[in-house]
């Protein structure tokens, strides 16, 4: 009778299972920012597709702080349940994504914790991080403990050498679970030598399994987030569009330093790290530089600019830094941010030094060739009614600015490279899409 009533319960765990579907999503080597967006999107989609359960199978040595606090957020919130495969390791911020989970199985021989954070000094040592790190990330994996009813202490002990645990780790020594006494201490609901067994106790034998892999959009993440790529799109971003304020119609520049922002903001968002204030910073710093640019005068010292500036790059390095980020990657972050906006500073004054002399329209590239005016009958040396009018600066010509010529306000460029607005100007050249002009002489 017993083994009648046996082989009836396992049938009906079996049925149970069949036609169900279970989402495996694998937390492999390192984890970075492109785990977030990795996570974000197989979570969603398990949800969306109705998936019974997500196993999240571990074999990680651990991985920025920033992104793990973002992953385990994301596994909290979760609609769907969790379930974590410690399949040998899951090293300091992995047991952290573990705990998140709602249950957890070990692999033969598996090993979950030592996760005091650490970072690497400007010589390359690896240092315990400061005492303010260690008690924000011992505080979060308490927390995460507490959330899934596991003894929040034990979590503690993963973090901070000082947390003794009478009969399972003495002072002065990092925690290190193994499957045995993370069964024993309520971290761990068995051991399962492979994910078929997992299956079978968790009730899902029978559920097809649906790997869900690393996408390209993940990797593309990862290194977008890289501080020194992303100096190079903050650099390309803001040096087009310094050179789109200051050249009339929308083109080339504008374009490509449209898209590298936006490139920058989308990958740190996805990486959880760019949100509301890093924009508003942002905006602020541009509708500052506009207001230096065509409001204020040479007389006010840049004031506007300098607040620009700042606000831009505070925009820049709270996308790219977190509560937790490691103070070597926020020191990276600071460093690319500033090198960024100096080259696009220096590109910019390099245009300007050029622009003056160039017969490119940046704002639409155009060229008027001799062909051209040939083939509409006009002549190279026709003179040009407008070279030698003098008129008024009606704004400050940072070298592109507007100017009244009897009556007549026309777009005009500063071969000076700056004329303070209220100046006498004279045209000294007509290049048929834009008049050159120079600060007028007495007399």
């Amino acid at each position: 009778m017993r083994f009648k009533a046996l082989a009836f319960f396992l049938v009906v765990l079996a049925l149970a299972g069949a036609g169900q579907e279970v989402w495996l999503l694998n937390v492999e080597g390192e984890i970075g920012r492109g785990m977030v967006s990795y996570l974000q999107k197989g979570l969603a989609d398990a949800e969306k597709a109705g998936a019974a359960a997500v196993i999240l199978e571990f074999a990680t040595p651990g991985g920025l702080l920033d992104a793990a606090q973002a992953c385990r957020d994301l596994i909290l919130q979760a609609k769907v349940r969790t379930i974590a495969y410690v399949n040998r390791e899951a090293y300091s911020a992995g047991a952290l994504l573990a705990i998140a989970c709602e249950e957890i199985y070990f692999a033969p021989g598996g090993v979950m914790g030592a996760a005091t954070p650490v970072y690497f000094d400007p010589q390359g040592r690896m240092e315990e991080a400061p005492e303010k790190i260690v008690s924000a990330v011992r505080a979060l994996f308490r927390a995460t403990a507490e959330v899934r009813g596991r003894d929040p202490k034990v979590a503690e002990a993963m973090v901070d050498k000082d947390v003794e645990i009478p009969g399972l780790v003495e002072r002065g020594k990092l925690l290190t679970l193994t499957a045995k006494t993370a069964a024993e201490w309520g971290y761990s609901k068995g051991e399962a030598a492979s994910l078929t067994e997992v299956l079978e106790k968790t009730g899902l034998s029978g559920a097809v399994v649906r790997a869900f892999s690393y996408r390209w959009t993940d990797w593309f993440v990862d290194a977008l987030t890289n501080p020194w790529v992303a100096a190079l799109l903050i650099a390309v971003g803001a040096l087009g569009i310094l050179v789109e304020m200051f050249t009339p119609g929308f083109g080339v520049p504008g374009t490509l330093g449209l898209a590298s922002l936006a490139l920058f903001f989308w990958a740190h968002y996805l990486a959880g790290l760019a949100g509301w204030e890093s924009l508003v910073f942002f905006i602020a710093g541009i509708i500052a530089i506009l207001f230096e640019v065509f409001v204020f005068t040479a007389t006010d010292f840049g004031i506007a600019g300098i607040i620009g500036l700042i606000l831009i790059g505070l925009g820049f390095y709270t996308a790219m830094t977190g509560p937790l980020t490691q103070p070597d990657q926020a020191l990276r972050a600071m460093g690319a941010v500033a090198l960024a906006l100096v080259a696009s500073l220096a590109g910019f004054a390099a245009f300007l030094t050029w622009v003056p002399k160039s017969r490119l329209r940046l704002g639409g590239v155009i060229l008027k060739s001799a062909i051209e005016e040939r083939a509409v009958g006009k002549l190279a040396s026709e003179p040009s009614p407008y070279v030698g009018k003098r008129g008024k600066a009606l704004t400050d010509l940072h070298p592109v600015g507007k100017a009244e010529f009897e009556g007549e306000q026309l777009d005009v460029v500063a071969e000076e490279g700056f004329i303070p607005k209220g100046s006498a100007v004279e045209i000294v050249r007509d290049e048929g899409y834009r008049k050159v002009v120079q600060k007028a002489k007495e007399g």
